[in-house]
């Protein structure tokens, strides 16, 4: 398409094993702390709070926003995270007061929780 100038100029670019992968969590970083930021810059958010067990019997905790954004409400994936020890209450409660501390987010802005209403999740 762009002919074998080009082709040859493309093939001297080294790469090592490890960019994609880098460039990957790059994104995924900075996708992070964008949603992060808008959440931090919004009156009131609320979570969605559930724990489910993956094919390899980990259980993950998976907790998705929902906030206004420039008018419209937005919805996503705050927090996915494995709960290697137990899965109690207080545990989920744990892993997402680590994660706003870690993300100085305010628990004073979280205008909701909802849960699937299952035992661990309940207790919160």
């Amino acid at each position: 398409m762009f002919g074998e100038d080009h082709v040859q100029n493309i093939k001297n670019i080294r790469l090592f094993n490890s960019t994609v992968s880098r460039r990957i969590k790059d994104m995924s970083m900075d996708i992070e702390d964008t949603i992060n930021e808008r959440i931090k810059k919004r009156p009131f958010f609320s979570i969605q709070v559930d724990e489910s067990t993956d094919v390899s019997d980990v259980s993950i905790l998976l907790v998705i926003a929902r906030y206004l954004n420039v008018n419209e409400l937005e919805e996503n994936l705050l927090l996915c995270y494995p709960l290697t020890e137990r899965c109690t209450g207080e545990d989920i409660f744990n892993a997402i007061q680590g994660y706003f501390c870690e993300n100085e987010m305010d628990w004073a802005k979280c205008c909701g929780v909802c849960t699937d209403g299952g035992k661990s999740v309940w207790l919160l």
